[in-house]
């Protein structure tokens, strides 16, 4: 098998976790981890851990952003955002199945605990959340922007107020009113 990135090196076979696995390169450091492998190191790797925030560890993720073919299948590999904080894509064939992760993309998955939630990166409702999110990082910082960040601040506590209150019309409708003391 060869790897996906350099072409033309072989990729060994090596453990990645705990009865999972892997073909590596040693010269990019990226790994190959087929459907198969994977799915069977998931049911016996017991329950999902939950999503960790970053911790002090970083990992530097050398995510390759050229086209990629399966190293099973000679399919074109369709990237996937990780999101949830990760800022990197992961390479997925369509035909078998397989996954490739540049170097330390694993890594940086574990210090997550989303390396046991790779089959769910590549699903239509985690990829509609990253992009959801995207937009609402996206307009934040627009609004932060268009009132200064300490109105902004401000405008946000009211709001968050407000959501709780039971006349929330007729507040919004008095605070709209430019005059709404008018007779």
């Amino acid at each position: 098998m060869k790897c996906p990135v350099c072409k033309t090196k072989p990729c060994t076979t090596m453990e990645l976790d705990d009865n999972l696995n892997a073909a590596a390169c040693e010269a990019c450091g990226g790994h190959w981890i087929s459907k198969g492998n994977y799915t069977r190191w998931l049911k016996g790797h017991g329950e999902t851990l939950p999503e960790k925030p970053f911790s002090e560890v970083q990992f530097e993720v050398d995510d390759v952003q050229d086209a990629k073919i399966c190293p099973e299948c000679g399919r074109l590999l369709l990237k996937y955002k990780v999101g949830h904080g990760l800022d990197f894509f992961l390479d997925q064939c369509p035909a078998c199945g397989g996954v490739w992760l540049d170097h330390n993309e694993w890594n940086a998955l574990q210090d997550k605990n989303l390396h046991d939630e790779i089959h769910k990166i590549f699903s239509t409702r985690w990829q509609n959340q990253i992009r959801s999110d995207q937009k609402r990082e996206t307009l934040d910082k627009a609004y932060a922007n268009q009132l200064g960040s300490e109105a902004y601040a401000r405008a946000q506590e009211m709001r968050t107020w407000l959501q709780d209150q039971p006349q929330k019309a007729a507040i919004l409708a008095f605070l709209a009113d430019d005059d709404p003391y008018r007779v």
